[in-house]
């Protein structure tokens, strides 16, 4: 009684503490991931505290599984055999249904039926804590020797024969081997539990033995060629949350192979208790990996500004271009790249710090600015008013452009270095195609210039009053802001 109080006590003021917090950054948003990975986790080991080996823990978490995999398949049964049914009152009654009917039907058959269906098949005490020999089952033995430990052996000649070319060409691996090599360990990790009862037969066959001995030894190399792969990713992108994520991991599998190997495999609740720790450590704590990348990322960045003349923070348009433009093509790019992960990575406060964001659609201005030192790009920032736009005289009516992402592109094509865009409106509901035109030379003056007044470009039937433009000359599409009047 006093449990479920308290429990019930602590879910509300977690509800409350995310209301208040909502909308949740990332940093929280994966606090709360790894909080309930814990919890999941813990169900498997705190119980089973005390016990003599791992056969109950690993018994009771494979018949979870089992009936986690039922609980859908009744689920999905009951999901087709409701939708048959609504669609039959529909073609036989003419029955108007909402279209969120497939909607409301999957939340109550997998967010409503399929967990409770898992929580009837939960095992009473003596079951929970009965010792069994799965491997002693026909369809279990043959999942684990002839579908898990054959997809681990092509995993390992498929890395170490990528080792051998790797060493033959004396190349650098790849950083995407960090992927192929924890899913390698994910597996190594569940053959390892597999196999777990062949400590505890009478009659041990000889390669299972084998296997469960010496399997992560023969993994181990390969988390060196993962070490290599991360370093590399570190070099050339950058730091990043998931590449200190993907460090921390691959120093756990070099602890967990060793320690499977020193242990002899006869305890492994420690893995998965280590495992949790890691995950709660490194997320959960005030000081942790995204704060430990925003704090990284905001000094590597104003470090390279001062080295190059900036002394005013944040930065505002005309000084974060000229700092691109000054330290070179290969530099800004990754300077612009840095400015972009702390923008979408973190909140707002991240980045008001070093740029200035009034006025400026930050993912548009970090973006274009990257390919800013090509000659051929450009990005125009107006200066305007709003109250000194006015309706010229002879025109009835005005559109506004650039409200909203998906009205932004137009195309152009380039004839005579004159820019010709097509702009397409919609009048007495049909769509309306005119064209504006503007010289390149006059484009790239006002790239250049530090301020630029809003221009005025006439079409056939339409005027345009710019307040940004940004494009790729080389390109077809051009992204626009302003007015368009129309006659």
């Amino acid at each position: 009684m006093i449990i479920n109080l308290l429990s019930n006590i602590l879910w509300t003021a977690i509800c409350v503490f995310l209301s208040h917090n909502f909308p949740l950054n990332n940093s929280f948003k994966a606090s709360c991931l790894a909080c309930c990975v814990a919890i999941v986790l813990s169900l498997g080991i705190i119980p089973f505290v005390g016990q003599k080996d791992d056969r109950p823990a690993i018994s009771f978490v494979l018949g979870f599984i089992k009936h986690i995999c039922l609980s859908l398949i009744v689920s999905f049964i009951l999901f087709l055999g409701l939708e048959l049914l609504i669609q039959s009152l529909v073609f036989l009654f003419d029955l108007y249904i909402g279209d969120k009917q497939v909607l409301y039907l999957l939340i109550f058959c997998f967010f409503f039926l399929a967990p409770s269906l898992v929580v009837l098949q939960t095992p009473s005490v003596e079951d929970k804590y009965a010792v069994s020999d799965w491997m002693q089952n026909k369809f279990m033995n043959g999942v684990i020797h002839f579908l898990v430990i054959p997809l681990h052996f092509v995993y390992l000649l498929t890395l170490y024969l990528y080792v051998i070319k790797i060493v033959l060409t004396w190349t650098l691996p790849n950083g995407w081997v960090s992927w192929l090599v924890t899913a390698l360990m994910f597996l190594t990790i569940v053959i390892v539990f597999l196999l777990y009862p062949v400590n505890f037969q009478a009659e041990k066959k000889r390669f299972d033995q084998l296997v469960l001995r010496y399997l992560p030894i023969v993994v181990l190399p390969l988390l060196f060629l993962m070490s290599i792969g991360i370093i590399r990713r570190f070099n050339d992108y950058g730091i990043s949350v998931l590449r200190i994520y993907l460090l921390a991991f691959n120093l756990w599998c070099y602890a967990v192979c060793i320690g499977l190997y020193v242990v002899k495999s006869k305890r492994l609740s420690w893995i998965v208790g280590s495992f949790t720790a890691l995950i709660l450590i490194l997320t959960v704590l005030p000081y942790n990996v995204f704060t430990f990348t925003r704090n990284k990322l905001q000094s590597d960045i104003k470090q390279i500004a001062m080295e190059n003349g900036v002394t005013n923070f944040p930065m505002d348009s005309a000084t974060y271009k000229k700092l691109l433009n000054k330290i070179g093509e290969v530099q800004g790019e990754q300077l612009s790249d840095k400015v972009y992960y702390l923008s979408s990575t973190f909140d707002t406060l991240a980045i008001d710090e070093l740029v200035d964001r009034k006025g400026v659609f930050i993912y548009e201005f970090l973006y274009m600015s990257k390919v800013k030192t090509e000659k051929h790009f450009v990005d125009i920032d107006c200066k305007y008013s709003a109250s000194l736009c006015t309706i010229p005289k002879g025109y009835t009516s005005y559109r506004i452009v650039g409200h909203d992402y998906s009205s932004e592109g137009f195309s152009f094509e380039t004839k005579n270095d004159t820019m010709f865009i097509t702009m397409d409106y919609m009048l007495n509901n049909k769509r309306v195609e005119d064209f504006i035109s503007i010289p390149v030379n006059t484009l790239k003056e006002m790239d250049k210039a530090d301020k630029v007044s809003s221009p005025t470009f006439y079409g056939k039937s339409i005027c345009f009053y710019m307040t940004n433009l940004s494009c790729d000359l080389e390109e077809d599409n051009v992204n626009l802001r302003g007015v368009l009047f129309i006659k």
